[in-house]
C-alpha cells in the first residue's frame, strides 16, 4: 500500500489508537497522514501541515 500524501510504501500500519478501531484505517509512519478506503477511493482524514512539503 502507498501513502496518498507522501507516496511512501514503508511504515504503513493500521491505526489502532485507544480512541477506537475503524476498519481499513491506515496511518503513514513517515508523514503522519491517516486515511481510509471506500471502494477504490482513498479518503484522507488527517494530514499534517508538514505533509504539504512531500507533494
Amino acid at each position: 500500500m502507498k501513502c496518498p500524501v507522501c507516496g511512501n510504501r514503508h511504515q504503513i500500519e493500521i491505526d489502532t489508537h485507544s480512541e477506537g478501531f475503524v476498519e481499513n484505517l491506515q496511518e503513514c509512519g513517515h508523514c503522519g497522514a491517516v486515511w481510509t478506503r471506500k471502494g477504490e477511493q482513498e479518503i484522507v482524514l488527517y494530514q499534517t501541515p508538514q505533509a504539504a512539503n512531500y507533494r
